[in-house]
Order: C-alpha cells, then sequence, then structure tokens
C-alpha cells in the first residue's frame, strides 16, 4: 500500500520540509499520522520524494526528505478538453475521471444552452479536486483548470500544432476512435483539443462555427452520454491509443 501524500509548493532534494497549515491538518487530524510515519510528498509539477514525520506542531507538521523519486505519469500527447461543465455532483465525477486518465488542461466553456457558469469559487473548488484526485491516483502533474472561455473563442484559436475536435450527438459523423487513432498513426502525432457540450449539444449556430474553423465533428455512437461520462470516454480513448512513459525523470 503506498503511503499518504501530500501537496507541497516547493519540492527540495533532501532535508527537513514543512507541510501547510491544511495538509498538516489533514495528516494528524484526519489520517491521525505519528512521528516517524512514511509519507510520500509532490509539488504538482513532476516532483515526488519518500518522507518520514520527524515533528508535529499545533498547525504544522516537519518531514524529512528520505529521496526523490519522481516519476513521470503523464501521457505522451497532451490532451486538453473544453467543456460545458455539469451541475453540482457531477463536477467531482468529471473532475476526478479526467484527472486519473491523465487529462492536461481543462477548460471550462461558456455555451448557449449551458447549466453551471464557473465562477471564481467554483473554480478554486474545481482546483481542490484535482489536488485530491491527483493525491489518489499518485499523478505527480496537476491538471490545470484554465479560466472559462465562450466558445467564439475556440474558433480564433490558432495554436499549432493541434489536432482540434468537438463531440456532438446529431448528424453523421465519424467515431473518436476512428480520428485519434488515425492521429495517432502519424510520425509525429498532434496534440489534441476536444470540445464538449452542454445537455442537448452545441446549437446549430455553435456546431456551423467550429466547422467553419476547422474543428472535426465526432460522434460517441447512438446512445446519448451525460456531460461527464463523454469526456471520460473521449479521455480513455485518448489515452489508449497512445504510448504513457510512466519513466522516472
Amino acid at each position: 500500500m503506498s503511503p499518504p501524500r501530500f501537496l507541497v509548493p516547493q519540492l527540495p532534494n533532501s532535508g527537513p520540509l514543512d507541510l501547510d497549515e491544511a495538509e498538516s491538518r489533514h495528516a494528524c487530524g484526519v489520517l491521525r499520522l505519528q512521528v516517524g510515519d512514511a509519507v510520500e510528498v509532490f509539488d504538482g509539477q513532476g516532483g515526488e520524494a519518500q518522507a518520514r514525520i520527524v515533528q508535529i506542531q499545533k498547525r504544522s507538521v516537519e518531514l524529512n526528505i528520505d529521496a526523490r523519486t519522481d516519476a513521470n505519469r503523464e501521457l505522451h500527447w497532451p490532451l486538453t478538453l473544453d467543456i460545458a461543465l455539469p451541475k453540482g455532483d457531477r463536477q467531482k465525477t468529471l473532475v476526478e475521471g479526467l484527472v486519473q486518465l491523465g487529462v492536461t488542461n481543462l477548460v471550462p466553456l461558456h455555451c448557449q444552452r449551458g447549466v453551471a457558469q464557473p465562477t471564481g469559487k467554483a473554480i478554486l473548488r474545481l482546483e481542490r479536486m484535482v489536488i485530491e484526485a491527483s493525491k489518489q491516483c499518485r499523478r505527480n502533474h496537476l491538471m490545470r483548470i484554465a479560466p472559462p472561455i465562450p466558445l467564439a473563442n475556440l474558433s480564433q484559436s490558432t495554436t499549432e500544432p493541434t489536432l482540434r475536435m468537438f463531440a456532438h450527438p446529431y448528424g453523421t459523423a465519424a467515431t473518436a476512435r476512428q480520428i485519434l487513432d488515425a492521429n495517432a498513426s502519424l510520425p509525429n502525432p498532434k496534440n489534441v483539443e476536444i470540445a464538449v457540450g452542454p445537455e442537448g449539444g452545441f446549437t446549430a449556430a455553435e456546431v456551423a462555427e467550429l466547422q467553419d474553423s476547422g474543428w472535426l465533428q465526432f460522434s460517441l455512437g447512438p446512445r446519448i452520454l451525460r456531460i461527464e461520462m463523454a469526456a471520460i470516454a473521449i479521455a480513455s480513448i485518448h489515452a489508449s491509443l497512445q504510448p504513457q512513459s510512466g519513466l522516472s525523470s
């Protein structure tokens, strides 16, 4: 069983290290850890280390780093998902699944039929979910939650090289696997950016706007999936079609 994991803002190669108040409270108040217990720390930017608790105070826990064990558990080809967020607890299902599947960036998307309009507090809540999911799945890079953007911004994006696709349940289209498989077979596969619309899908005007900007439409099959399930299915397909590094850096 892996030791409990804690996020730290900076990770030295050796020596003492203090957990912040929130992580210290979790270590002692929730997990009931004691002096001498082994823990794992990561910095959210790829760094990882094994450590032990050497001192417990009221609002802080002091560790000593035993060894750096940096490990790259990211996907070989980055994936950005632009998503019209679902409501309530379904956001937690969404974030947990995407973190576990290695999604690089999550961009909340404003659409005409969108039901959840992410505010500053909502983004902070999503970021906390990312941290907790990263602890659970032993991911060392935090999935980035980008500021919300309107759909029009997608059509104006000029970053290259990127394969851009959008999921839409209506009309005739290739499957996600067909498009992603073709991308994976290229000598130099592109980074991938995929948009997932709100309940009811993108409007006809939004579909036309994306298509006019070169985005490829695809389908996930004959059944209508909820937003979070569609996003998780897409991330699963993408992960299955590429090598994962899993190499110590």
